[in-house]
């Protein structure tokens, strides 16, 4: 099944890929950043950029454009050496794209010179890793590296290496490898997984990276990081006062990664919860994706998935028949509450202030008020709500419209779970569509309370 975008990531990724095409036709090399918090998607991200990148043709030849070299970091941070991975990751990428290399006896030499490169490198590393732990990878990792494609063997046994070759040599033989291929394609390294990796392995990671593509051309290496991470990891490590100033050295520039938009595919990611509710139990014309994309405004998606897996198990604890839809909307805004905004049930023990709907969905804990209590203000507003007051000390009455509405039910319901206000009574005339949802509030009490025991 094809990954959602979630975010509408779709135009900030078309600028990715024009910034690329950029870079690739004046044949500089460069390393830039996209950088954006734990939940943002970089992965995602990095996954359309690469999609996008594989259907790129070069302009001179019917060919592809882009030699693409995906190296997820925390996959292999088990070796003290990211070398080690960084090879196996082109490797990988040669025996993949074979169609790459017409010429079969200049792609085994190029296969035959990176891997015999890597059986050095990883003489190297096995010595420190066979001290440390008693084993030796070197015997099992060999065949991996190796393989046993005639004309790679031929070029081993034709070359010699040096086991025990020295890392620098190691990192400028790789360097003149990866030269040869981006001499004919653009060389495109998508590093993921930074943030995961232990702060001296990722630092590690940058650093190799940098001693194996400066200097050259047409080579442009994107790493997804989490830029106040990384730096406090630098700053742990060596003490520096300006950490920038530090990866400077490695990361030319950086992209932003915001939130994103939560896009109209919420419907269709969170299938399964919705699949709960029967939007035909109580009817209106209004947009559940717009409602839902409010509710997630400014969430990123695992905290969304989080939120949606917690209350898909709340509700299917609580309840055997199917509820409506304006009750789904109602836990989502009770789980966003809970889990985004820390508030518990204190929410509960606020009246509401016809006067003032921004302040609907006011927290308890917090001095700013959820970000989604701008739209539901605005909604709210629309209501043409029907009021009367009889005599001057009798509380105003706010009755509902005839015509089922999301927003109505949504205020109706959040105004009997609180405490009432004594100028206020928001009602609905006995029999019309309200009546169905009329007793939600209820059920959502225990909603809240089943939440509250899961944060």
């Amino acid at each position: 099944m094809d990954k959602l975008d979630m975010l509408d990531r779709g135009s900030f990724v078309e600028q990715v890929i024009n910034l690329i095409e950029n870079i690739s036709d004046n044949q500089v090399s460069t390393c830039f950043a996209i950088n954006g918090t734990w939940g943002t998607g970089k992965s995602f991200v990095l996954d359309m950029i690469e999609e996008q990148l594989e259907t790129i043709q070069s302009p001179e030849t019917v060919r592809e454009k882009y030699f693409i070299v995906r190296y997820n970091c925390w996959k292999y941070d088990y070796y003290e050496e990211p070398l080690i991975a960084i090879v196996s990751a082109i490797i990988s990428e040669i025996e993949e794209k074979t169609k790459m290399f017409p010429d079969s006896q200049a792609k085994q030499e190029i296969l035959g010179m990176f891997r015999a490169a890597g059986v050095s490198l990883l003489s190297i590393a096995n010595t420190a890793f066979k001290a440390k732990t008693g084993l030796d990878i070197q015997s099992a990792y060999e065949t991996v590296i190796k393989g046993e494609k005639e004309g790679a063997e031929k070029y081993e046994k034709d070359h010699e290496y040096d086991t025990y070759l020295g890392l620098n040599k190691v990192i400028g033989k790789l360097s003149n490898l990866i030269q040869e291929i981006a001499n004919d394609y653009t060389v495109v390294i998508i590093v993921d997984e930074l943030d995961r990796c232990i702060p001296e392995y990722a630092i590690k990671v940058l650093e190799r990276l940098h001693h194996l593509t400066e200097e050259q051309r047409n080579i442009i290496t994107i790493i997804a990081i989490d830029k106040s991470q990384l730096l406090a990891s630098v700053k742990q490590l060596f003490g520096f006062d300006n950490p920038e100033k530090y990866l400077e050295k490695f990361i030319s520039f950086e992209i932003k990664l915001d939130k994103g938009s939560v896009s109209e595919m919420i419907t269709e990611k969170y299938a399964d919860y919705i699949e709960m509710f029967d939007r035909n139990i109580f009817q209106f014309e209004d947009s559940v994706e717009e409602c839902l994309q409010a509710i997630f405004k400014n969430i990123d998606v695992r905290t969304q998935e989080q939120i949606v897996n917690k209350v898909t198990v709340a509700h299917k604890l609580l309840y055997k028949e199917k509820k409506d839809y304006s009750f789904m909307c109602m836990e989502l805004i009770l789980a966003v509450m809970i889990f985004v905004y820390d508030d518990g049930a204190g929410f509960l023990k606020k009246s509401i202030d016809m006067h003032n709907l921004e302040n609907v969905f006011s927290s308890s804990k917090r001095q700013s008020n959820p970000v989604f209590s701008t739209f539901f203000k605005e909604k709210f507003e629309q209501i043409s709500f029907t009021t009367r007051r009889n005599f001057e000390d009798e509380p105003r009455s706010y009755l509902l419209p005839a015509k089922g509405n999301l927003y109505g039910a949504i205020i109706f319901t959040w105004y009997w779970m609180h405490e009432k206000n004594k100028n206020t009574i928001i009602q609905h005339v006995e029999g019309d569509s309200y009546d169905v949802i009329s007793r939600n509030y209820e059920d959502l009490k225990k909603f809240v309370e089943t939440l509250d025991m899961m944060r």
